[in-house]
């Protein structure tokens, strides 16, 4: 131990670096978005979204601001921080990404007639009974004849939060009558996903003339305001995922978005909409509206789990001003296009008239006030939402992947490019129908058998990928159906027990394997714990099977298949990160350096120094400081080139530090304190260090 001392106590920096809590991927510092690293130099607070991968972690925020709002069920909080205080969180462990809390904007008796959906109304009976929609956006009107609250909207939700008052405030006034005092987007939007058209029911040309396209289903109204942003939207999501199962949630529609088109799945808005897809809801997000120029599309709607819905016009042609995507990119690309242009749908009492104003029909002009025309494809994505609950009332067990698949494969071809339309004009009849003749996989879905990974597509490893291990006795067998056109083969025997072993990155993955009337039984472990037992057992051959895992925390995970009886057959994996060597174990090694610091005679910052060495095999340093006496203690990490580059400064104690390594050499820590008292204390080393064992 070296000891030093300073004339005076020096800005301690707070980083703390992210820790690597697995083998072989080093976990570097958190996301931080774009917008925000370009804030950060020019501006002295932001307001920022910190998505955590340890919720527990979450309390740490409160150490460095009182201007915090915590989410209910996502892991994510927002917080009023200074840039110091930025590039700080996004060294703490367990912290995934830090984004600006940027602004947002907002982006029928036609609709329901020129897609077949009042044949599906009239001649079907659907109409969306049982279905509940989630309305992200400026909110409702339920004091409309329409959207009446109690018996349309079961609820109606005002989002209140504030980052800027002491403590910050969040809250979700529940039970509002109208909750769309300024804008009137909300309860446009309402109208067309689900409004009742009580106002229009004695006209002549049809009875509630100017009802929804699932009239028959409830409304939960979410409530942003006029000024949308992304906590806002984000306090949205976290209350429909909060009472998803109270109110029986099955669809979250948003007209809401971007102009910049990144495709970014670690965006805390796309994680929380994965969020609600995994749980088993539709979700649907308007494309945008700044075509006709490419590259234009929401990154919100970007991701493959939610629906992309652009706009279309009455006479089945693609809006000008409906946003497009890219050419031969495959996230970058509308799903479908619905009814956009020129819809006539709720209107907000008391609010501004949009720019097409209002019904103003002379044959009926008892209840024309009470609707207004807008265009966008804020208007086209909540005609979508209420589809979905069409195709949900025809058969309930269909799985959101499903449903989008119905949507598209039904749709109406346009002469249009893949990327500006998707699938093409939506078909309500045709989508219903097929709807109808599905074999619903709603329940594998919620096991985590999803057609996407939190990352998007998954990445596909068939049975002969070169990090794949493989134990006792296999052969492969030929098979079109088959991820590479073959599968493995093994039989359990008092000679053999076959097993495959693998290592991946990321938080969920899916085993691939067929099934026979030959089958056995194979067991399935996940970082050494047993998770569950795989049978390949079938009267009637299947090719593709999936076994998933899921909940697991970001870093990287071992898996094996270990043959119990039988027939084994394995077809590779679907994971969410890349593979890695299976053989890679972890060790630990602990050191306890001991001092004492004070009362300093110079009254002036004292420093104790430890140099260790690390060798090429460490991954990751984490340090544990505990003292003695009322009094702050402070260390830091100084890699070989002398920059400092962890920290556990802070007011608790024991206080930790945590560091991916990434070179070998000298380190050293650094022990701080500026004390009055005698302070005794002991620094607890753990170098975590990853080797790969050799085959026998």
């Amino acid at each position: 131990m070296h000891r030093r001392s300073v004339v005076s106590r020096s800005l301690l920096g707070l980083a703390i670096a992210a820790s690597l809590a697995l083998p072989v991927a080093a976990q570097a510092d958190a996301i931080i978005s774009k917008d925000l690293q370009q804030r950060l130099d020019a501006y002295p607070t932001h307001r920022v979204i910190v998505t955590f991968s340890d919720r527990s972690q979450m309390s740490r925020l409160s150490t460095l601001t009182h201007s915090l709002l915590p989410l209910k069920s996502l892991p994510m909080a927002g917080a009023l921080l200074t840039s110091s205080q930025v590039r700080q969180v996004a060294q703490w462990s367990g912290v995934e990404s830090i984004y600006f809390d940027a602004p947002l904007k907002y982006f029928n008796y036609e609709a329901g007639e020129i897609t077949g959906g009042h044949k599906v109304h009239d001649f079907i009976g659907l109409k969306g009974k049982d279905g509940v929609i989630a309305i992200i956006d400026s909110g409702v009107d339920a004091t409309h004849p329409d959207l009446k609250f109690g018996t349309k909207v079961i609820q109606n939700v005002k989002v209140v939060g504030d980052l800027g008052l002491a403590g910050g405030i969040s809250a979700y006034l529940e039970g509002q009558q109208t909750t769309d005092t300024s804008s009137g987007h909300g309860t446009h939007v309402a109208g067309i996903t689900g409004g009742t058209g009580d106002a229009s029911l004695t006209d002549t040309r049809r009875a509630r003339y100017y009802a929804g396209i699932a009239p028959d289903s409830k409304i939960v109204g979410i409530g942003t305001g006029e000024g949308i942003n992304i906590l806002f939207s984000l306090q949205g999501f976290d209350y429909a995922l909060t009472n998803q199962q109270k109110y029986g949630i099955d669809v979250i529609t948003n007209s809401w978005g971007s102009s910049t088109s990144v495709y970014d799945p670690n965006n805390p808005v796309n994680k929380a909409s994965y969020e609600a897809y995994r749980r088993g809801m539709v979700v649907t997000f308007a494309a945008g509206n700044d075509g006709p120029a490419e590259n234009t599309i929401n990154p919100y709607a970007l991701v493959p789990w939610v629906i992309d819905v652009g706009s279309g016009t009455k006479s089945k042609d693609l809006s000008d001003f409906s946003s497009r995507g890219i050419a031969g990119d495959f996230y970058k690309h509308v799903d479908l296009i619905a009814p956009g242009s020129d819809i006539v749908s709720t209107h907000a009492l008391n609010t501004p008239l949009p720019k097409l104003g209002p019904v103003l029909d002379p044959a009926y002009p008892t209840y024309t006030a009470y609707y207004a025309g807008m265009s966008g494809t804020s208007m086209a994505t909540p005609f979508v939402a209420g589809v979905a609950t069409l195709l949900l009332e025809a058969n309930p067990d269909l799985s959101p992947d499903q449903i989008e698949d119905i949507l598209v494969k039904t749709a109406n071809p346009m002469n249009y490019p893949y990327h500006w339309v998707g699938g093409g004009y939506i078909n309500v009849l045709a989508a219903v129908d097929l709807a109808s003749k599905t074999t619903g996989q709603r329940r594998d879905f919620l096991k985590g058998i999803t057609k996407w990974s939190s990352q998007g597509a998954w990445i596909i490893s068939p049975d002969n990928h070169s990090l794949l291990t493989y134990g006792g006795t296999w052969t492969s067998m030929a098979d079109a159906g088959a991820t590479n056109g073959a599968y493995r083969k093994g039989t359990v025997s008092k000679k053999s027990v076959p097993r495959v072993n693998l290592a991946f990155q990321g938080g969920a993955a899916q085993i691939l394997y067929p099934q026979d009337a030959k089958g056995g039984l194979a067991d399935v472990y996940v970082d050494g714990a047993n998770v569950g037992r795989l049978s390949f057992y079938n009267a009637t051959p299947r090719v593709r099977n999936s076994f998933p895992i899921t909940g697991l925390g970001a870093g990287v995970h071992t898996v094996e298949v270990r043959g119990i009886s039988g027939n084994v057959y394995f077809d590779g994996t679907l994971t969410e990160g890349k593979l890695f060597p299976a053989n890679v174990t972890l060790s630990d090694t602990t050191t306890r350096f001991t001092g004492s610091l004070g009362p300093s005679v110079e009254q002036a910052m004292e420093v104790d120094e430890f140099p260790f060495d690390v060798d090429a095999s460490a991954i990751s340093i984490k340090a544990v400081l505990a003292w003695d006496g009322g009094v702050d203690v402070d260390f830091a990490l100084v890699d070989p080139d002398g920059n400092e580059v962890a920290s556990g400064a802070s007011l608790d104690n024991p206080e930790v530090l945590e560091f991916a390594v990434t070179r070998p050499g000298t380190y050293k820590y650094l022990v701080k304190g500026f004390t009055t008292v005698l302070a005794n204390y002991t620094l607890d080393s753990t170098i975590t260090r990853a080797t790969v064992t050799p085959t026998p």
